[in-house]
């Protein structure tokens, strides 16, 4: 097989959550060596899902489905950086390395001595990426963050919702995703730059920033006009008729949005409003959003004896901006377009034998990414990484297992052993 786009690039990850993680699980996508080093005293946060639907089953750190999603194709090593041999242990891995990724809380790897400058003074031509809530300056830097509370004083929580309600969380860690997105980039520019110069650089991140960046629109509103943006629920200020209508079914949606006189007219026909067509109150986007109340309630009277499916392909074969609004199992049991591209992917598990979990969607034609493995354990790799990568000889390598720099992997457990064989 082709090399990887990143074959041979060399990662240690500092990480926790999913801002930091998800940059090397696209990385390692991409071929890169990724190390993520973790302690058995503070478990990464992805390892401790319980399943909903099984709570008997309790914690299983090898076996979360959100483990795979931020973690798959990464080497799993164990260090107590608190131990001075763990400290040492992280420190020649970096020198080895070309990058760095780590999301703590600031400061914490100062505490740790594994601060820039004695991880550069180890590897001038290092790159490191510190991701933190809010940055490593400024009022508010050794602030505790999660997606929520950066959702919130982000602006992004409060234009969520309706009108007449309150604002909307996205039930979902966004900011994180936002945060490794432009993290990854900021990655790869000094990627670029180094290949040029030879000069590494340390790349600050704040996900508080990247989250306000994302809705540069409402705050272009708010610095023109010295007012807060409207909340919309599903309108919108620049498009009319749009919004989710109520289709057949329990719980079923179509969404739909107007932006021009030809997918206006388009949309009159199919629900049968053809003299809509020609009012020249409606033909402006401020006629429509005055009557948007009424022209809502005719879509809907269309949408509510059809499939979100069904309703979804009539307008786009008219040329009308439409979705399906789908779940989760929509996606991966029902969607054609999904299936057709290969979005989810087949990846090899140490436990299962394989599972499935959502693609890596860089759309990498050349060198097209793939992810080796899932399911490692805590400390998987400690005598792979530590032995034959660093060279430690077996006695060194024992000495720090019984000083506790270097912490041994679980012991198997007999009620859910490993396959054996291919």
């Amino acid at each position: 097989m082709d090399q990887q786009a990143l074959a041979d690039l060399k990662v240690v990850e500092f990480t926790q959550g999913m801002a930091g993680p998800w940059i090397g699980r696209m990385l390692a996508w991409c071929g890169a060596e990724v190390i993520r080093i973790e302690s058995h005293r503070v478990p990464g946060v992805v390892r401790l899902y319980v399943p909903p639907a099984a709570k008997d089953r309790k914690i299983q750190p090898e076996m979360s489905p959100w483990f795979t999603d931020w973690d798959a194709g990464k080497l799993f090593v164990t260090l107590n950086l608190k131990e001075p041999g763990g400290a040492e242990l992280a420190r020649k891995l970096v020198a080895r390395c070309d990058l760095v990724v780590e999301n703590h809380r600031f400061g914490a790897m100062d505490k740790l001595g594994l601060d820039w400058e004695t991880l550069r003074g180890v590897n001038p031509e290092l790159i490191a990426i510190s991701s933190s809530g809010f940055g490593d300056h400024g009022l508010h830097p050794g602030y505790v963050s999660w997606g929520p509370n950066i959702e919130a004083m982000s602006g992004m929580a409060w234009l969520g919702g309706f009108p007449e309600g309150q604002g909307a969380m996205t039930q979902y860690a966004y900011p994180d995703s936002l945060s490794a997105l432009h993290g990854l980039f900021a990655v790869l520019c000094a990627l670029d730059h180094r290949e040029r110069t030879g000069e590494g650089q340390r790349i600050t991140l704040a996900q508080l920033e990247t989250t306000v960046a994302m809705i540069g629109p409402e705050m272009m509103d708010q610095l023109a006009h010295d007012q807060a943006p409207a909340r919309l629920g599903n309108r919108s200020t620049y498009r009319a008729p749009q919004g989710c209508y109520a289709c057949a079914g329990e719980d079923r949606y179509c969404a739909l949005s107007v932006s021009s006189p030809e997918e206006w007219h388009a949309l009159c026909r199919i629900i049968g409003r053809e003299e809509w067509a020609g009012d020249a109150h409606l033909a402006s986007l401020a006629g429509r959003q005055q009557a948007a109340d009424r022209i809502d309630e005719a879509i809907e009277n269309w949408t509510r004896s059809r499939s979100p499916q069904d309703a979804a392909k009539t307008l786009q074969a008219a040329g009308v901006p439409a979705g399906a609004v789908q779940n989760t199992e929509d996606q991966y049991r029902r969607d054609p377009h999904l299936a057709e591209r290969g979005y989810f992917e087949t990846i090899p598990h140490l436990k299962k034998g394989e599972v499935v979990a959502p693609g890596i969607p860089l759309g990498l034609t050349g060198t097209p990414g793939r992810t080796p493995r899932a399911g490692a354990a805590m400390g998987e790799d400690n005598a792979s990484v530590f032995r034959d990568l660093l060279g430690l000889t077996e006695t060194e390598y024992a000495d720090y297992l019984a000083t506790g720099a270097i912490e041994a992997p679980p012991e198997p457990n007999p009620e859910n052993p490993r396959p054996t064989g291919d």
